[in-house]
């Protein structure tokens, strides 16, 4: 019996037949050389209910003064360590993402207490000190704003379609000076986002991207910041949500500059500098197929040694998710009612507080989960973890090949109390990946049998084979590799 190809990212090829696989659910890890398998799955995190925040949908999480600050439909709330939320404020929007910063504690001069929330519509500010919610009305704000950062006691805010970026006063949110502006004009095209990292501004446009630094300037003479010389990058950004910081640098959803237009290219990292892609061409080629990609929202957390980030798509319903530190992709998906239907991830955004890591539901429920390796379920559904193995094919000769019998290497005695007697499924594809046979399943062991053994005999014969194995049960999952007797 010798080893086959099975575990991996997901990297599904425009067709099936050059590469099927793919890992949803499941995350690669890469273990040390001379460890049982260099290479294993791990099932992602489930989630548990942590709170219930309004009714709205989760729209964006902010921590600032020991509070989480989570926007619920069109509502503002705090929420305290122990989940209680008291709402603050009302928005003149109920959907979409929401971009929220803000300018510190006040103390000796410095920090405003103030939370700045834009939503594509108004401003807002929330102070924390007073407890007031305004709106913001300086005439010299701007209309329509979408995104804002904070940088060296400045709220800065992009406008949708525009190249000028807008400042407020030294540390007051409330207050904001017609000089104090700036256009972006390296290249023609308009502001998408604005985000500040590494102690510089990002201004990402729709196919160039410019960085800009603190030029110490007061904002009643004009803008505190201008941009470095050089700066100039032939990528765009192809969502403005999708922006999220983390490994130390900016993961986006990017056009590349094609003349004086843009291309969808996938997403890119940028650390410092000009950005980098990171995207293969199988998972850049799934992302282009996407019905819409505009909306995609994408945040970063780090767990378990591993760096994610995450992008969603909300109306092409997916999520894919990049693995900073084994370089390699999966997908999640929440359950849709099916083990084999694929959807979107049920995180909308992303925050860690109280020692947890805490994502808010996309459905206007205003719930708020905590999600962790520890829950091997969503909140009391499914949580489907699905790997499509690498085609399995006669290398020299193309012949015929007869599978005796599958063992695939897994953690097993993994049974719980509510789920005693958990199994796994096998399923297999003879033409290329693109339909499977029915499926078979296979103990994964009671608590404590940790000598089980998950073993699928007599299955056939064919030219080119798929496996396909499926976790349902919430319990443990960690698969190591398969073997097969095959002639």
């Amino acid at each position: 019996m010798g080893q086959i190809p099975f575990v991996g990212p997901t990297y599904q090829s425009q067709s099936v037949v050059i590469d099927a696989s793919r890992s949803v659910n499941f995350y690669p890890e890469i273990n040390q050389q001379d460890s049982k398998s260099i290479i294993s799955l791990v099932g992602t995190p489930g989630t548990d209910l942590w709170a219930t925040v309004g009714t709205g949908i989760i729209r964006g999480k902010h921590v600032f003064n020991s509070l989480l600050f989570v926007v619920s439909g069109n509502k503002l709330y705090s929420v305290t360590t122990g989940g209680v939320a008291t709402e603050r404020g009302t928005l003149s929007t109920s959907t979409g993402p929401v971009s929220m910063q803000d300018n510190g504690i006040a103390s000796a001069g410095v920090g405003g207490n103030q939370l700045i929330i834009v939503d594509g519509t108004s401003g807002y500010i929330y102070n924390v000190s007073t407890l007031a919610f305004v709106t913001i009305t300086d005439p010299d704000f701007p209309t329509n704003p979408t995104t804002v950062a904070y940088l060296d006691g400045y709220f800065i805010v992009s406008k949708s379609g525009s190249m000028t970026f807008h400042v407020s006063d030294l540390y007051n949110g409330l207050s904001w000076n017609a000089l104090a502006t700036a256009n972006i004009v390296g290249s023609p095209d308009p502001i998408q986002a604005v985000v500040a990292a590494n102690q510089q501004l990002w201004f990402l446009k729709s196919v160039t991207s410019e960085i800009w630094y603190n030029n110490s300037v007061a904002t009643s003479v004009g803008s505190p910041f201008s941009r470095i010389s050089g700066s100039v990058y032939d990528f765009g950004i192809a969502a403005p949500f999708s922006i999220a910081k983390g490994g130390g640098g900016l993961f986006f959803l990017a056009n590349v500059r094609v003349g004086d237009i843009g291309s969808l290219i996938g997403v890119v990292k940028s650390v410092g500098g000009s950005p980098t892609f990171i995207t293969p061409t199988a998972i850049a080629y799934r992302m282009k197929q996407l019905s819409t990609v505009s909306d995609a929202i994408g945040y970063c957390y780090v767990d378990v040694g591993h760096a994610f980030y995450v992008i969603t798509f909300p109306t092409a319903d997916a999520t894919y998710v990049y693995d900073d530190t084994s370089q390699m992709w999966h997908e999640r998906s929440y359950y849709k009612g099916s083990a084999y239907a694929v959807g979107r991830h049920i995180g909308n955004c992303y925050a860690w507080f109280a020692g947890k890591h805490l994502i808010g539901d996309y459905r206007a429920n205003g719930k708020i989960y905590e999600m962790s390796q520890n829950h091997y379920d969503d909140d009391g559904q499914p949580l489907v973890a699905v790997r499509t193995a690498q085609h399995i094919y006669d290398k020299e000769k193309l012949r015929r090949q007869f599978f005796h019998k599958v063992q695939v290497d897994a953690e097993t005695g993994i049974g719980t109390v509510a789920v005693t007697n958990p199994v796994a499924a096998l399923s297999w594809s003879d033409d290329g990946g693109r339909t499977f046979s029915s499926d078979y399943d296979a103990a994964m062991g009671a608590i404590g049998q940790y000598k089980t053994r998950m073993v699928w005999r007599r299955l056939g014969s064919s030219y080119d084979r798929v496996f396909r194995l499926t976790i349902s049960d919430a319990v443990k999952r960690v698969i190591l590799g398969a073997y097969a007797e095959i002639t």
